[in-house]
């Protein structure tokens, strides 16, 4: 999936690895991100297989190695563009283990939840900085894609909120059923 993001970016505009890295941090690292040591290997792979270009050059002082998609890395990513989108359920880690939480003290268990929620919650105020700082520069579909975060992280935040309320209420039920009794 890196090498389209690459592409893509390099459609609109020659870059370097940083800057494709500083692009995909303000764009698309709610649902895809990559680090500089996944992003240059790429790249050589890359202008290896000629679907993109390197300039070499100097720039303030500083040696600056830029990249462009070329005619062969247009057509591949093109095509990518055009193939229709399957569906499938992501692998989410905290399904899998909320999943078999009934083995741990409720306590823990609400307090992983939170510090989970928590992590969420982070996610969703970087995007909203990163909206607040560049909707300017951002196309309706750029911006689609963030709002799109934006919503599935709240989505999240207010299912686990759902979740906690859950299962501190019943334990509250039951502890006002035992009073009864």
């Amino acid at each position: 999936m890196l090498i389209y993001l690459i592409l893509g970016f390099l459609c609109e505009k020659d870059m370097t690895g940083y800057e494709i890295k500083q692009k995909m941090m303000r764009s698309t690292s709610n649902f895809i991100d990559a680090s500089f040591g996944s992003i240059y290997p790429m790249l050589k792979k890359m202008e290896k297989g000629e679907l993109i270009k390197a300039e070499e050059g100097v720039e303030e002082g500083r040696f600056k190695k830029a990249y462009g998609i070329t005619e062969k890395g247009k057509g591949e990513f093109m095509e990518w563009l055009q193939t229709p989108c399957t569906f499938s359920p992501f692998n989410y880690e905290y399904l899998n283990k909320l999943f078999f939480y009934k083995y741990l003290d409720e306590h823990e268990v609400v307090r992983l939840i939170a510090s989970f929620r928590t992590t969420v919650a982070s996610e969703y105020n970087k995007l909203t900085l990163i909206e607040e700082k560049h909707i300017q520069e951002m196309g309706v579909y750029e911006h689609a894609t963030l709002r799109f975060g934006k919503e599935y992280y709240q989505m999240i935040m207010n299912w686990h909120e759902d979740l906690i309320s859950e299962i501190t209420g019943k334990k509250e039920n039951n502890n006002e059923n035992d009073e009864e009794i």
